[in-house]
């Protein structure tokens, strides 16, 4: 198999790329990030879709998401490649949702699809059901092999085996023990196991069986109960008619006797009789108080008691009202005598007593202030003035000297000549400019002429126009930098005249000090100070001290004044005091303060005022309310007061006893004369006289009347025992299918399960089977894969190691030459271990894959050293002979070192 070009539509980064590939070797190199692994991808992707294979239902690997394209929505491409001799074209949709695969035969055009296997999981048809032979596991663990990804998969282990058995001499080459391992165990999971009592038919089936029997369990005893019921019922009749007979007996007892009290009825009657005709006129003459209503009457004496307490507020109220209003005037009196604060707040009169208190510090401070003044003896002032200002001047003339330094020094002299020198430079530089503009039109002229002979000076003449502009620009940044420099001399020599002024300025205010004392200098002044020093001193505290005094005098004066002019329109809170006193400040925050509780106590007077008057006319609305409601009450009983709706409701209780009483007589008459009335038992009293006994025992009547009644009770409530008894027999029944039923279920049930026990037994059986002979793949293919790869491992390790043992996870172990020992791979280098581990990948691809499917490899040779990496690519010189390699690296050493060997290859450049 060859693959011949790649057709990348829109993949990864790629759109529109186009990629030939040539038999033997092909070296694809582009630097990292040039997108080597994303056309490695796509050669997956052509073949094997993204999709996790062995899947229950569709689902797309990581590398859909990562390999969509950046900046395209389609997301397909176009491989073609050689088979036996055949040309074929694989085109494919990735899009999720709208993907498809298409597979034609490039000679002739016609579309071969349908000659792929159809996969129903992915409804898609698969390339590599009939080209390769194998999935994406077995593709990504032996012909396809990543950067640092030589050591196959956990997974490889299984599916190796599996191709083994494909490939076995006496096994049919389309049989694969995954597949039919995995449809075992899929069946086994459909019937499932007892304890899968809802999700598996076997599990179900058991359930259905013990419910079966459990129902079985449950009809016997229901069976046995309806026969005990039974016994019981046919007991209870037979009792019944017993009582029935003992009844018919006891009402011709009965019979016998009532027939002779028609007479006491009869007597009884008239009785009864006259005492309801009594009762009746009684009661017409209480008629009118039958409407009368207790409830009405409550309510009455509720609203009556509500009335009177209410009124008791209302005087208690009036009474408080009476107080608070002798408490007001008794305030507004004591008020009125303080009423010189009526306009001023808390603040304020706080500002105005501090004002008072600073007022009586600053005078009283004034005064000591004066004291002090009048100590001074100045008598020796005049005389001594001179030498009071002496350390005065001294310090003067050395601060002027100091000043007068610090100008000198300060010279600008330097910068000056700094500036005068930049501007020499720069107008000698400008002068260069306007010569070489000058030069640059001469030259641009020649050129135009020249042009008119060749085109050439013309672009000559442009360079020259464009350098003179050049240079036009640099002289006019040259003429403002000029411009600057002047402006900057001028100032500088602005400054230094100005700087000769304050010396001389500076000169004359020294030799005036000097002068002063008849000196001519400093030394002279200096001695004249320490002759007198002590002295001049002396004066001199005395003078700053005088001068102190007055200034903080003065200073008090202008205080006590803005105090006096703040405070001016407060003076009649003192009532007038103008030499006031610390006592009469405090004894005016006293009366204050005293007016502030009386202030606080009115507001407080007035508010408990306010809300004794709402409450007050709240209870006046409640009285209206209640004597309307009162007024009403006694309107609808037709009452003008609280007496005569007791004498009232007196007479509607014995109204309504009498009215009681005779419905009881009425009751009394209407149960003696039945259906019957009184001429009825009239008659039968005549015609029962002459039979009639004196002797009649009424307590043998009562007897037997109130045997009779038990023996009804006793017969209804054995019918009812009876009818209990029979609808639960008829509730049992309901309660239970046919026993027979139940059995014929029972029997078809477990007949299901056996058959289930057996069907799990089997598949249990031929799975067991199936996995044993795939353990013994490794013994009976190991042999042939450990000689592959030991030969492969001597090739590429250039003979250091020569034999390798690989175990059935498909594990490395490498016979050590020099001791003969067996040594776990982990022990050896990172570039042995994927030596070994490509070993091992190339191997089982010999193995499990059919020969001539082209081996592609991404960057797996980084950890190589030149040693490894040469030996290695002689081998895969020597194997692009048999199959398509294609190799992809972001290093030049590979295709130096097979240019080196004069080896052809394929170089592709990304």
């Amino acid at each position: 198999m060859k693959i011949d070009e790649l057709n990348i539509i829109s993949f990864g980064k790629f759109k529109d790329k186009k990629i030939t590939l040539s038999n033997g070797l092909n070296i694809i190199y582009g630097e990292n990030e040039t997108g080597k692994t994303t056309i490695h991808k796509f050669i997956e992707g052509m073949f094997f879709g993204f999709f996790k294979p062995y899947s229950k239902r569709k689902i797309y690997t990581d590398d859909y998401e990562k390999f969509f394209p950046w900046k395209y929505n389609k997301y397909c491409g176009v491989l073609k490649f050689e088979y036996k001799g055949e040309l074929y074209r694989i085109e494919r949709n990735f899009v999720k949702g709208f993907d498809d695969v298409k597979i034609y035969d490039d000679k002739t055009g016609e579309d071969v699809t349908n000659l792929f296997e159809y996969d129903p999981v992915l409804r898609l048809h698969c390339p590599n059901s009939r080209l390769l032979g194998f999935n994406s596991i077995v593709y990504n663990n032996t012909v396809s092999i990543k950067q640092l990804g030589s050591k196959t998969d956990d997974g490889l282990s299984k599916e190796v085996k599996d191709s083994l058995i494909n490939i076995g001499g006496s096994l049919d080459e389309d049989i694969s023990v995954k597949n039919a391992v995995e449809k075992l165990n899929k069946e086994m999971d459909f019937i499932g196991t007892a304890s899968q009592r809802k999700s598996s038919p076997y599990g179900k089936t058991v359930e259905e069986l013990n419910a079966l029997l459990n129902e079985r369990k449950e009809a016997v005893k229901y069976i046995k109960q309806i026969e005990e019921e039974k016994n019981c019922l046919n007991k209870m009749k037979q009792e019944m008619m017993k009582l029935e007979k003992y009844r018919k007996t006891l009402k011709k007892q009965l019979e016998a006797i009532e027939r002779k009290e028609i007479k006491g009825k009869y007597e009884e009657a008239i009785k009864l009789s006259d005492e309801i005709e009594n009762f009746k006129r009684e009661i017409e003459d209480l008629k009118d108080c039958e409407n009368l209503n207790l409830i009405d009457y409550t309510q009455l004496i509720t609203l009556k008691k509500e009335k009177d307490g209410i009124e008791k507020n209302i005087n208690d109220c009036n009474d408080e009202i009476k107080k608070i209003d002798k408490s007001i005037k008794n305030v507004f009196e004591s008020m009125k005598k303080l009423e010189k604060f009526t306009n001023i707040d808390n603040d304020e009169f706080d500002d105005i007593v501090e004002g008072y208190k600073m007022l009586y510090n600053v005078k009283d401070k004034l005064e000591e202030i004066d004291r002090e003044i009048n100590e001074i003896n100045r008598d020796d002032e005049k005389d001594n003035e001179n030498m009071g200002d002496l350390v005065n001047d001294v310090y003067t003339y050395e601060e002027i000297e100091d000043k007068r330094n610090a100008i000198l020094y300060k010279t600008e002299y330097t910068n000056t000549m700094f500036l005068k020198t930049r501007l020499d430079e720069k107008s000698k530089e400008l002068k260069k400019k306007n010569l070489l503009i000058i030069v640059l039109w001469f030259l641009m002229a020649g050129s135009v002429f020249l042009g008119f002979k060749n085109n050439l000076f013309f672009i000559v003449a442009v360079s020259f126009l464009v350098f003179n502009i050049y240079i036009i620009r640099l002289k006019s940044e040259i003429k403002n930098y000029i411009q600057k420099l002047n402006e900057q001399i001028k100032d500088s020599e602005d400054r230094e005249e100005e700087r000769n002024q304050q010396l001389k300025s500076l000169d004359k205010d020294m030799e005036e000090i000097l002068n002063k004392y008849n000196c001519s200098n400093k030394i002279e002044l200096k001695k004249l100070l320490n002759m007198n020093y002590e002295k001049s001193i002396k004066y001199k505290n005395i003078d700053e001290s005088f001068e102190n005094l007055n200034v903080e005098k003065n200073n008090l004066i202008e205080e006590i004044e803005k105090l006096k002019e703040k405070l001016s329109k407060y003076l009649f809170l003192l009532e007038g005091v103008v030499d006031f006193t610390l006592e009469d400040v405090n004894k005016l925050q006293k009366e204050y303060f005293e007016y502030i509780r009386l202030k606080n106590m009115k507001d407080k007077l007035l508010e408990e005022k306010n809300y004794l008057d709402d409450k007050l006319n709240s209870f006046n609305s409640k009285i209206d309310q209640i004597s309307k409601e009162i007024e009403e009450i006694f309107a609808r009983n037709s009452l003008s007061n609280v007496e005569e709706f007791e004498q009232g409701l007196k007479g509607k209780e014995k109204y309504e006893t009498l009215k009681s009483n005779l419905e009881n007589k009425e009751l009394l008459l209407n149960n003696i004369l039945g259906s019957r009335n009184l001429e009825y038992l009239k008659s039968k009293t005549l015609e029962v006289n002459d039979c009639f006994n004196d002797d009649f025992n009424v307590l043998e009547k009562e007897k037997l009347a109130s045997e009779l009644g038990k023996t009804e009770e006793n017969i209804n409530d054995m019918r009812y025992n009876i009818a209990r008894v029979e609808e639960r027999v008829e509730n049992l029944v309901l309660n239970f299918r046919p026993l027979v039923e139940i059995e014929e279920d029972i029997d078809i049930v477990g007949k299901k399960k056996d058959e289930y026990e057996k069907r799990l037994e089997s598949l249990k059986m031929a799975r067991d089977t199936i996995e044993g002979i795939s353990k013994n793949i490794q013994r009976d293919f190991a042999p042939v894969l450990n000689r592959q790869v030991s030969e492969i491992i001597k090739n590429i390790t250039d003979g250091r190691y020569s034999e390798a043992k690989i175990d059935e996870n498909l594990n490395i172990s490498i016979v050590e030459p020099d001791t003969n020992t067996i040594v776990d791979i982990d022990k050896l280098s990172g570039g042995t271990i994927d030596q070994l581990y490509f070993a091992i990948r190339f191997g089982i691809a010999n193995l499990v894959i059919e020969e001539g499917i082209p081996l592609i490899l991404d960057d797996c040779f980084v950890q190589y050293d030149i040693k490894r990496l040469e030996n290695i690519l002689k081998f895969l010189e020597n194997e692009s002979k048999n199959r398509q390699i294609i190799m992809f690296t972001c290093h030049t050493r590979e295709s130096e070192l097979i240019s080196k060997h004069n080896a052809k290859f394929n170089y592709i450049k990304l």
